[in-house]
């Protein structure tokens, strides 16, 4: 198993994408701390991590707050002894938003909405960072995952505040990557494509098509968790890109889902 003996801290770990990288975290033989804002997700991811006969550990925490960061990571070291990778899956769009919409006009766009939108895609990224790289500096080893959006590198109507809080966390990424390297820590983000997740599934059959399902960004997600800063750093690795060069192929969501 590739990462046997390797211990993972997964936020917006109880559903979606999260949900998937720690599944495939687990599969690989990593212990895998889940960290969501709702406690009955969170269980039971831990619980599936658990069934692969690997610890399992549900975090409830709302990341936008330090307190809240600081006692996951100091929760997820008491019960898995160490945390070697962090994945900042938390944040999202639509659900941030006053309407549920996956687009909001900058005219429209009030100042809660690019709040929380900031909040939760850029500030829980720095916060769980600061909580979490102390603990791999002390170690000297570390992967650090950064979940970011094509939306990072190029804006579009109605997403101004996503798309900022992406290029921000694409930033700080490259930032970090050049800050760690010294001390055997891998920064590097995860661009997911577009995965039908549950903000996603009101799309209508066509755009549904073009979709693929959470779990399969585990494998470039394990790719990046055992990168070093020799290997990968400071870098941006695209799901749809990494499965493409390694011929990787499946059928899109909307088949697996609905035939």
């Amino acid at each position: 198993m590739l990462l046997a003996g390797i211990c993972a801290m997964v936020t917006g770990g109880g559903r979606g994408i999260g949900r998937g990288v720690a599944l495939a975290y687990a599969q690989e033989g990593a212990d895998v701390a889940v960290v969501s804002r709702t406690s009955s997700e969170v269980e039971q991811v831990a619980a599936e991590v658990r069934a692969l006969a690997r610890k399992g550990l549900a975090l409830t925490a709302d990341l936008t707050r330090r307190e809240d960061a600081d006692r996951a990571m100091r929760q997820a070291v008491e019960g898995l002894g160490k945390v070697d990778i962090l994945v900042n899956n938390a944040g999202g769009y639509r659900l941030f938003t006053d309407a549920l919409v996956h687009g909001v006009s900058f005219g429209d766009l009030t100042e809660a909405e690019w709040d929380r939108v900031i909040a939760s895609n850029l500030k829980t990224t720095f916060l769980c960072c600061k909580a979490v790289l102390p603990h791999m500096v002390e170690r000297g080893v570390g992967a650090v995952i950064n979940m970011t959006s094509g939306a990072s590198r190029k804006g579009g109507a109605g997403m101004a505040a996503y798309s900022a809080a992406k290029a921000g966390l694409d930033r700080l990424t490259e930032s970090l990557a050049a800050e760690y390297e010294q001390h055997g820590i891998a920064v590097n983000s995860l661009e997911p494509g577009w995965v039908r997740t549950l903000p996603n599934e009101d799309y209508e059959p066509e755009v549904s098509k073009r979709m693929r399902l959470p779990e399969d960004i585990g494998p470039s997600a394990l790719f990046l968790a055992l990168q070093t800063p020799g290997t990968m750093t400071g870098q941006t690795l695209s799901a749809p890109e990494f499965d493409r060069d390694r011929g990787i192929e499946r059928p899109s969501a909307f088949e697996r889902l609905f035939g």
